[in-house]
C-alpha cells in the first residue's frame, strides 16, 4: 500500500476514502492555527470576504463581530463556503483561488466596499488588487498562524501539503527526497523551493488531491 503523509489532521472518513483507493495515510500537522477571542473593531461594509474557514470560525465565535459583519460575502475555498452556509450566511460567489475573486471583485463590484477576515500570512493578492483599483477593503486580522516542525523519522511514498506555511514548517526539519509531492492547489505549490519536483490538484479540494495522487501513483480502482 501506497503511504502518504498529510501535514493537517484528516477525518477518518477521509483517511478511508484514500483506503479505500490503496493509499495509507498518517497525519502529522506542521501548522497550529489559533483563533483570536478579541477582534480589532471594524467598519461597515456591503460585503465580507474569507479566503479561509479559520476566519469563517474566528467570526462566528464573537459575537458582536458576528452582529457587525456583512452577512453576505464572498470567499474562497469548497469549506469556506461551507462553513457560511452552515451559519445561514448569504454566499454571493465562492472561487477556488483569491485570483478568481479579485479579479471578479474588480469587474463586478467595484463600486463597494468590503471587509476582509484573514489571518496574519494571507496572501497579498487579493488587498493588493482592490487597493490598486481604489476599492474600499479593511482587513481585520482573526487567527494567526504557528509553525510546528517536526522531524520525520522514517519515509513516505507521497506528502500532502495545504498551505505554504505548512510548507515553510516542513522544511525547518527536514528536506524533500524521493517522495512525490502533492499540494492542494498552486498558492502552496508556489512555496516548494525550485528545483524540486511537486504537484497541484486541479481544483483546491481534498477529493482532487486524492484524484491526483491515483494519477501519480498509478493507483486507480477497477
Amino acid at each position: 500500500m501506497i503511504r502518504l503523509l498529510s501535514t493537517k489532521p484528516l477525518l477518518p472518513e477521509e483517511v478511508e476514502t484514500f483506503a479505500i483507493s490503496g493509499f495509507q495515510v498518517e497525519t502529522l500537522p506542521f501548522i497550529r492555527v489559533r483563533t483570536l477571542d478579541t477582534l480589532a473593531p471594524f467598519p461597515k461594509a456591503d460585503f465580507s470576504i474569507f479566503t479561509s474557514r479559520n476566519a469563517v470560525e474566528a467570526v462566528l465565535k464573537v459575537p458582536t463581530a458576528k452582529a457587525q459583519a456583512p452577512h453576505k460575502a464572498f470567499c474562497v475555498g469548497e469549506k469556506t463556503r461551507e462553513s457560511l452556509e452552515k451559519a445561514v450566511w448569504e454566499v454571493v460567489a465562492s472561487f477556488g483561488y483569491a485570483q478568481q475573486l479579485a479579479d471578479h471583485l474588480v469587474e463586478q463590484y467595484a463600486c463597494y466596499s468590503f471587509v476582509f477576515f484573514c489571518g496574519e500570512r494571507r496572501m497579498d493578492t487579493l488587498p493588493e488588487q482592490l487597493k490598486t483599483h481604489g476599492i474600499p477593503c479593511h482587513e481585520c486580522l482573526t487567527y494567526t498562524t504557528e509553525l510546528t516542525p517536526k522531524k520525520l523519522h522514517k519515509p513516505y511514498d507521497g506528502l500532502l501539503f495545504f498551505s505554504p506555511s505548512a510548507v515553510k514548517s516542513f522544511l525547518k526539519e527536514n528536506h524533500f527526497a524521493e517522495e512525490k509531492i502533492i499540494c492542494i492547489g498552486s498558492t502552496t505549490q508556489g512555496a516548494i523551493p525550485q528545483g524540486i519536483t511537486s504537484y497541484a490538484a486541479p481544483y483546491p479540494t481534498l477529493e482532487s488531491m486524492r484524484e491526483c495522487c491515483l494519477e501519480i501513483f498509478n493507483n486507480r480502482q477497477t
